[in-house]
């Protein structure tokens, strides 16, 4: 069952009022912290750096990583559930032949799975079987840190963008030194780009990456267990000793 993540939103606004916070404690008034020009530097300057590097179909698929990432699904019991079904297809095998690792391999919408399963149906060897799907797996760990990477990459671009938009800020206080009045003005509004691309940074971009790749790592840990499920198969070991390793329900 979905369900919302909660704690991420909490994470947010904490973080968010926390600094509005200590902008109201600094008399600060927070309108202040408002710079069109500041954002469309940092905001603008990341997305377009972040298109450059991984282009407009890698924004996309880390914008939607992104927001899965508030979702939280039953995948370790779906997974436990799946290695249960492997683990017996071995006792329905030994009744009705390698005919019943083909047709499951058909009806599985894991690619893993059912390339692990024809292997072991055509009698292929262990090593032969490690080596084909310790490669899939070694492409779907490559694919799975993209996310991960795009968003740790924005987060370095952020607080670039914000120095970038201070110099420019600052380049156009230098154009009113003959009005002191409004130089110290000027100098702390130029500053409100670096409050961006650091806050952007430390409280969106690298906290969501290291939660995308917490996750990837758990999907990586269950993609391995069932090849070892499927090599556990072909060695011919009974449901329940495979069960057992896995300290599932019997």
């Amino acid at each position: 069952m979905k369900r919302i993540d909660w704690t991420i939103w909490l994470g947010f606004a904490l973080g968010i009022s926390a600094i509005l916070f200590a902008a109201w404690f600094e008399d600060l008034k927070l309108g202040f912290l408002w710079n069109p020009t500041a954002a469309m530097i940092v905001f603008g300057g990341t997305l377009g750096a972040v298109i450059v590097r991984r282009g407009l179909r890698g924004v996309i698929s880390a914008g939607r990583a992104v927001w899965k990432t508030q979702i939280i699904d039953d995948e370790e019991e779906k997974h436990k559930v799946e290695i249960a079904k492997l683990a017996w297809l071995s006792r329905s095998a030994q009744k009705n032949g390698v005919k019943a690792f083909e047709n499951y391999a058909d009806n599985s919408g894991d690619p893993l799975i059912a390339q692990g399963l024809i292997l072991v149906a055509d009698c292929a060897h262990e090593d032969t079987i490690k080596q084909i799907l310790g490669r899939q797996l070694d492409s779907e760990d490559e694919a799975g840190l993209q996310d991960s990477a795009t968003l740790e990459a924005a987060g370095g671009f952020a607080p670039t963008f914000g120095i970038l938009g201070a110099v420019m800020g600052l380049i156009g206080v230098l154009r009113v030194l003959d009005r002191p009045e409004v130089l110290g003005v000027g100098i702390a509004t130029a500053f409100v780009a670096t409050i961006y691309g650091i806050g952007l940074a430390n409280l969106f971009f690298f906290p969501l990456s290291a939660r995308l790749r917490a996750r990837h790592e758990a999907n990586q840990k269950r993609r391995e267990e069932l090849v070892s499920v499927i090599l556990a198969i072909n060695t011919k070991q009974p449901p329940r000793t495979i069960i057992n390793q896995f300290n599932l329900p019997k």
